[in-house]
C-alpha cells in the first residue's frame, strides 16, 4: 500500500472514508453482507445499502479501513489542492498541459483511475476496462467528422456556407460538447463520492457549474488528486497518466 501517513487523520475515525463502487451479483436486500473483489483482486466484505439493489446494479460502499491494497495517497474529505493551482506541478507538467491541450485524453485518464464508464460513471469491470479506448475513439470520430465537413466547405466562406454544411457541423459540434460536459459532470462527482468531498458551492449543482466554467482547471485538479505525481512521474498518453504499473485509486 502507498504510504498515506500525511492524510491518514482524515480516515481515522471514519468520517471521510474513502468509497468504492460494488456492482450487485444479484438482487439483495438492505443490510445484506456479501463479499465483493477490488479491481486489483483485493476482497472485502461490503453491505448492500438502504432500499437494497438490483442485479447490476452499482453502489458506493466505504472500503473497511484494514484493507491491504496497493493505491495512490490522496486525502479524504477534501481535495487535495485548490481549483486554482493548476501550475503547482510546473507549467510543463502533463497533468497541466493534456488539461489544456487535449481535455478529452485528460478526461479519459481520470476515468480510467478510478474505473469509471466513457460517460464518468461507475460500473461493472466489463464496462470499464476499455474506457480510455472508447474515450479516444470518440474524440477521434469527431476529428474526423469535423474534418471532413471542413474539406468539403472549401474554398471555405462562413457567409456562403451551405446550410446543410452548417447544420452538420452545429450538430456535431454541439453533440460532442454536451457529451464533454456530462461525463465531465459525472466524473467530477464520481471522484467526490470516491474520496467523501462534499461540495463547497452551488450545492447541487457544484459539478455543473466547474465543468462549463473551468474545464482545464477542473481536469487538473482531478488529475492531482487522484495521481501521486509526488512520487510517480506524468505522463501525456498513457491510459492513467501515469508509467505502466502505477498504483490507481482502488
Amino acid at each position: 500500500m502507498a504510504d498515506n501517513k500525511e492524510y491518514e487523520a482524515h480516515d481515522v475515525e471514519g468520517s471521510h472514508p474513502l468509497m468504492v463502487h460494488v456492482t450487485a451479483p444479484t438482487s439483495l436486500p438492505e443490510g445484506y453482507s456479501f463479499e465483493a473483489v477490488l479491481a486489483d483482486g483485493t476482497p472485502f466484505s461490503c453491505k448492500v445499502p438502504e432500499g437494497g439493489v438490483e442485479e447490476g446494479q452499482t453502489f458506493w460502499v466505504p472500503l473497511p479501513l484494514d484493507i491491504e491494497t496497493n493505491r495512490i495517497s490522496a486525502p479524504t474529505g477534501r481535495w487535495k489542492d485548490g481549483l486554482f493551482d493548476f501550475l503547482s506541478l510546473g507549467c510543463f507538467h502533463p497533468s497541466f498541459l493534456c488539461a489544456c491541450c487535449c481535455s478529452t485524453i485528460s478526461m479519459a485518464q481520470i476515468m480510467t483511475r478510478l474505473h469509471l464508464t466513457w460517460l464518468g460513471l461507475p460500473g461493472p469491470q466489463i464496462a470499464t476496462k476499455n474506457t480510455f479506448k472508447v474515450v479516444l475513439m470518440i474524440l477521434a470520430a469527431y476529428v474526423v467528422y469535423s474534418t471532413s465537413l471542413e474539406l468539403a466547405s472549401m474554398p471555405y466562406d462562413p457567409e456562403n456556407l451551405p446550410p446543410v454544411l452548417w447544420a452538420l457541423k452545429s450538430l456535431g459540434s454541439t453533440a460532442f460538447s454536451v457529451y464533454s460536459i456530462f461525463s465531465l459532470c459525472n466524473t467530477r462527482r464520481s471522484v467526490r463520492i470516491q474520496y467523501s468531498i462534499p461540495e463547497q458551492q452551488c450545492h447541487g449543482y457544484e459539478d455543473v457549474v466547474c465543468a462549463c466554467c473551468c474545464t482545464c482547471c477542473v481536469l487538473a485538479q482531478m488529475a492531482r488528486h487522484t495521481g501521486e505525481y509526488e512520487t510517480y512521474p506524468g505522463k501525456f498518453l498513457t491510459k492513467t497518466g501515469h508509467p505502466v504499473g502505477t498504483p490507481l485509486t482502488v
